[in-house]
């Protein structure tokens, strides 16, 4: 699990922070090969996987257009996936249509504007801000790792990652 910094340890300390009690259904949006599905049923989750590209334990489907029934879910995790959308506005509406009232959202990705941009896209959409991590120090180190690797691109030109920062989060979808 290393699609994202802090790889498997990183998706631990999210799933702990949502204290969630097993036997929750969870969605993990941009679920990959789907390493965090099969995490979070060894921990006792009943877990499913969306991803563009699947792995062998996700299905396909698009985080715009997840095919799931509205408030099926006790919680979503989403890695690094919620910015590749282009709409994370909308990504974070369909999340919140999957979720029960009260459901969490395990987040981590970059968030340009930093924790107060995450604050009010939250707000917007309908969560609570339960709680964030800076971990942007290990995202560069994550980010020039994968670029000297050729495993990723650089920023558009024109574009930087400048007021951008590497946040975790866990947000609570209200009523």
């Amino acid at each position: 699990m290393t699609r994202h910094p802090g790889g498997e340890a990183a998706t631990r300390r999210l799933i702990s922070a949502a204290a969630l009690a097993p036997g929750a259904r969870v969605v993990d949006l941009g679920a990959g090969d789907g390493s965090a599905v099969r995490l979070l049923r060894s921990l006792g989750f009943e877990a499913l996987g969306l991803d563009l590209e699947p792995g062998p334990d996700a299905e396909r489907g698009d985080i715009l257009a997840p095919p799931f029934a509205p408030e099926s879910f006790d919680a979503a995790l989403s890695q690094c996936a919620l910015l590749l959308t282009g709409d994370v506005p909308r990504a974070l509406g369909e999340i919140r249509r999957l979720l029960r009232p009260g459901g969490l959202l395990m987040y981590s990705d970059a968030v340009p504007g930093g924790l107060a941009a995450l604050a009010g896209l939250a707000r917007e959409a309908g969560f609570e801000l339960i709680n964030a991590e800076d971990g942007t120090d290990e995202w560069r180190e994550y980010y020039v790792a994968a670029l000297w690797r050729g495993e990723a691109e650089p920023p558009p030109e024109g574009k930087s990652f400048k007021n951008t920062r590497y946040l975790s989060a866990i947000l609570r979808r209200k009523g």
